[in-house]
């Protein structure tokens, strides 16, 4: 028996085959050209942490250079000073020492001694050991030696001592004189005493007393 639909069905048949037919086939892989090499799909390899001989290699980082520091035990400053205060120092006896020549005028009872630790030589430093001794009991004695051009001092320590019957009293003076300088030094003395002040000068030479003589003597 024939089936009444079966025109429909063949028709319907038939469209479903020319539609597959019809449907363009997927992509794959590309082809190469005839008489080519296919190109290696595969990843390029990672680059290697292993510079290659001959490779040049950064320079280290350069470390900053550390502040210099001082040396160890580096010496104290130079006193630039030109008379530094004479220190103390072995006191030559009273009588030794040279007696300086008193001025004409004289207010102070007392006598002047001096003497150098070495020969004052000119545009050097030396030190002068000045003792005044006073004649009269009770009386107190100070020395100031008087500033001219071409002399430069600095006092240095004050020391007082007995001897005998009489008080000496002690001073030191760093003295420095030019070349064009006096060749003596006037050295005030003052006297304090319960009857008053008073003061008087003494000179004292800056060379051999024979030179001293000579010159005056002109």
């Amino acid at each position: 028996m024939r089936h009444p639909n079966l025109p429909t069905l063949l028709a319907a048949t038939l469209l479903v085959a020319l539609a597959a037919c019809s449907k363009p086939d997927a992509p794959g892989p590309a082809q190469p050209a005839p008489g080519t090499t296919a190109p290696d799909a595969s990843p390029p390899p990672a680059p290697s942490e292993t510079p290659a001989p001959g490779d040049a290699l950064p320079p280290p980082e350069s470390t900053p250079a550390s502040p210099a520091q001082p040396a160890p035990n580096a010496p104290p400053p130079t006193d630039l000073a030109p008379n530094p205060k004479p220190t103390a120092a072995n006191e030559p006896d009273v009588k030794s020492m040279r007696v300086a020549i008193p001025s004409a005028k004289m207010g102070v009872a007392a006598e002047l001694r001096y003497q150098f630790d070495t020969e004052p030589l000119a545009n050097q430093a030396v030190t002068l050991h000045l003792a005044a001794v006073g004649r009269v009991p009770g009386q107190k004695l100070a020395m100031t030696i008087k500033q001219a051009d071409g002399i430069s001092t600095a006092p240095g320590a004050m020391s007082v001592q007995k001897a005998g019957e009489n008080t000496v009293y002690r001073q030191l003076f760093s003295l420095t004189r030019s070349a064009d300088g006096p060749r003596s030094v006037r050295v005030a003395v003052t006297m304090d005493s319960p009857a008053g002040s008073a003061f008087g000068f003494f000179t004292v030479p800056l060379e051999p007393a024979a030179v001293v003589a000579r010159d005056s003597a002109k």
